[in-house]
């Protein structure tokens, strides 16, 4: 939960309209974090995480993310 209320204070103070937030994580922790934000990424994740993100990255780099950021 704190880091899902941690996306929302961080997107308030910069003034990042929540719709234009990205969310990353690899364990069931980070779900409700990825819930909060427009999109979801699992990265090399487990798969309860990869089935709940909306985009998961199995076999490549971070810059695979940008492919998806466009």
């Amino acid at each position: 939960q704190v880091k899902a209320e941690t996306v929302e204070e961080l997107a308030r103070r910069w003034d990042i309209p929540m719709t234009q937030t990205v969310a990353m994580g690899d364990g069931a922790n980070d779900l409700k974090m990825m819930g909060v934000a427009a999109l979801g990424v699992a990265f090399e994740a487990k798969p309860v995480v990869n089935a709940q993100a909306d985009v998961a990255i199995r076999y490549s780099g971070l810059d695979a993310l940008l492919t998806y950021l466009q």
